[in-house]
C-alpha cells in the first residue's frame, strides 16, 4: 500500500494523523515518515479499520471479542496468517 491510500483510508477512519494511529496499534509515530511504503502487516490493520467503520464495529470491539489482550492484537500481526 502506498503512503497516500494509506493517509485516506486513516483519515476516512477518523485519525487526525498518521502518528495517531501508530499510537493505537503500538508504533512509534514518528516511524510512518520512514516508511516508502507502508508495510503489509500495517495496511491490513488500516484496512480491518475501514472495514470496522462501515459496520459499525471499533477496532477495539474486535479485540474483546477475540479476546485477546491490547498488546498482544498489536504486537502479534504477521504477513503470514496462522492455521
Amino acid at each position: 500500500m502506498d503512503k497516500k491510500e494509506f493517509r485516506k483510508i486513516i483519515k476516512t477512519v477518523g485519525f487526525s494523523s498518521q502518528g495517531k494511529f501508530a499510537q493505537l496499534i503500538g508504533i512509534k509515530p514518528n516511524t510512518f515518515t520512514t516508511y516508502k511504503k507502508i508495510p503489509d502487516h500495517v495496511a491490513r490493520i488500516a484496512k480491518l479499520s475501514l472495514l470496522a467503520k462501515d459496520n459499525g464495529v471499533s477496532l477495539e470491539e474486535i479485540k474483546k471479542h477475540l479476546d485477546i489482550p491490547k498488546e498482544e492484537f498489536y504486537s502479534n500481526v504477521s504477513d503470514t496468517p496462522s492455521s
